[in-house]
């Protein structure tokens, strides 16, 4: 599936609308916080953060989707995808 047909998810699974960079960075901030990255997958938190700044920052290829499993536990999966994608006529969701 491609990032961009997240935009057609249930509502209910959107966990935040962010209309700045920084708003997103602090979000998955504290999704890292909350289930951190095993320290076998390598790189610091701030490596990470800046990574999705950067990301955001690009005016094209600016979605960040990542999943990985904290501590040997549950598969989490954390997705900032941008809208709307007019290129593809796809809006944001609930008319964000």
């Amino acid at each position: 599936m491609e990032v961009k047909y997240w935009l057609k998810k249930s509502p209910r699974l959107i966990r935040g609308t962010f209309h700045e960079i920084e708003d997103a960075v602090a979000w998955m901030a504290d999704e890292l916080r909350q289930h951190p990255f095993p320290e076998s997958y390598g790189g610091s938190q701030d490596a990470r953060l800046q990574y999705v700044r950067d990301t955001l920052g690009q005016s094209a290829g600016s979605d960040v989707v990542w999943g990985w499993y904290p501590n040997n536990s549950q598969y989490v999966s954390c997705a900032l995808v941008t809208c709307p994608r007019v290129e593809d006529g796809l809006p944001c969701p609930q008319g964000l």
